[in-house]
């Protein structure tokens, strides 16, 4: 019995990993939402801010929460992939709703900024705030990632310090 419940205890590194994208893929998914539904979605450096910093903490208090011992390169790669991945995403989601190339790097993040109407996809204007992606410039691709890096380093110092005391 007691066998039994330390391998339901255990945590993998995939299933962690699994985990914690599911966590910042939610918390992302919710802040968007909330933003959303409280008429928040139009104020783009608090909505950008949130975006940046939330996902990323909960998946790190979750591995702090989760694991004894949470080794750097598990933390990099629960916290830097989702990171990368949104920034993608984002990017290619704009430049198919302006009807862009991918490779036009400038003209895509310059329509994603401007907030023009969108020509592809959503026609409605009331959609299109909804899904406003004006936050994404170059100042939040590149401090995100930095808090991402920031919040992978506190994660392993913290948990360096518990396991030494």
């Amino acid at each position: 019995m007691q066998l039994q419940n330390e391998i339901v205890k255990k945590h993998t590194p995939i299933k962690s990993l699994l985990i914690d994208w599911l966590i910042i893929f939610g918390t992302y998914l919710f802040i968007r939402i909330f933003f959303a539904l409280f008429g928040l979605h139009q104020n783009i450096v608090l909505l950008g801010c949130c975006l940046a910093i939330l996902p990323y903490l909960f998946g790190a208090l979750y591995l702090q929460k989760s694991h004894k011992q949470c080794q750097l390169w598990l933390a990099a790669l629960a916290i830097l992939i989702p990171s990368v991945v949104e920034k993608a995403a984002i990017y290619l989601f704009g430049a198919y709703l302006y009807n862009l190339r991918p490779i036009n790097v400038v003209g895509v993040m310059e329509a994603i900024k401007s907030n023009a109407p969108y020509t592809n996809f959503i026609k409605n204007q009331s959609a299109q705030n909804l899904i406003n992606l004006s936050y994404f410039n170059w100042t939040y691709i590149l401090c995100s990632i930095a808090i991402s890096v920031l919040v992978i380093l506190l994660l392993h110092k913290t948990k360096q310090k518990s396991n030494k005391g």
